[in-house]
């Protein structure tokens, strides 16, 4: 059976992509193509190298985010200062994103995305001009637009990096006179790419805000991330209606350094397709 798989973003819980392939495996089902935005980026990007479910999973609990944090200090404390002398205020991002993208380009073997096994599709967004950026496997049969380009010539690890750029969290990336920040802002489930690339059954799994309340957004992380979850879910509500089938499984909050909580969203993403494989059988084949 032959399908795309669209992947959103929804920081930590992007985790839970793992154990939907992992359960897609299972049932012996392969996407022969995947793209993603933001966390599902990063899944859809390893596994479009040749990483197994197996193999992902033993990443998301051995890695040690702490370890790939590279916080601006020295760009937080000059904007501290600026405020306190009532200057304007440069600071782009808390997180530098440098130790982050390096480590994707060690995962990803430097990879260019052109080089990956599966055609590929990695949202972002241009914050200059509100236009859609995505990266691309194969740029033939794309044609920019007015307000969407595609590009096939850049180094994986640099659209994952673009792609996770989650608002005020991490510096946007800056590339070519691009600055790019996190395809969830515009393209939060990349459905539209996988039709353009003449894929007819798309299974499109959906991580991010559904309307159900979350009493604990109560730091800055958190709010930036719900805040792009929230805009994402109106924009995803009107442009998702070409995917054959989408599921949102319902993953717990997850802490950063808890293996537990990493476990729980890895078997929470499991058992969602599990529960749907027989709609999810029949959406595809039909």
């Amino acid at each position: 059976m032959s399908f795309g798989l669209a992947l959103s973003g929804g920081g930590l819980k992007g985790v839970a992509h793992v154990g939907v392939l992992k359960a897609l495996h299972d049932y012996n089902m392969y996407p022969s193509f995947i793209s993603g935005a933001s966390a599902g980026a990063v899944v859809a990007a390893l596994y479009a190298c040749g990483y197994s479910p197996e193999e992902m999973e033993l990443l998301a609990l051995m890695t040690d985010g702490s370890d790939f944090i590279d916080p601006d200090c020295i760009g937080i404390l000059k904007a501290l200062w600026q405020f306190v002398r009532k200057k304007e205020n440069d600071l782009d991002g808390i997180i530098k994103g440098n130790d982050l993208e390096a480590l994707f380009d060690r995962l990803f073997e430097g990879r260019l995305i052109s080089e990956v096994n599966i055609p590929l599709g990695i949202s972002a967004v241009d914050i200059n001009n509100g236009n859609t950026i995505i990266f691309v496997s194969n740029k033939q049969g794309f044609e920019d637009t007015k307000n969407t380009r595609y590009i096939a010539d850049i180094n994986l690890s640099e659209a994952v990096r673009a792609s996770i750029a989650i608002p005020v969290i991490f510096k946007p990336k800056k590339l070519s006179g691009m600055c790019l920040v996190d395809g969830g802002v515009a393209d939060n489930l990349p459905v539209d790419v996988l039709k353009k690339m003449g894929v007819k059954n798309i299974l499109g799994i959906n991580l991010g805000y559904a309307g159900q309340p979350r009493p604990e957004v109560d730091n800055i992380f958190e709010i930036a991330s719900q805040t792009i979850d929230i805009m994402a879910y109106n924009i995803t509500s009107l442009k998702t209606t070409d995917a054959s089938c989408i599921i949102t499984p319902n993953v717990p909050s997850i802490a950063l350094y808890d293996i537990d909580d990493i476990w729980q969203g890895i078997q929470s993403g499991y058992e969602s397709i599990k529960e749907n494989i027989f709609l999810i059988k029949r959406a595809l084949k039909s």
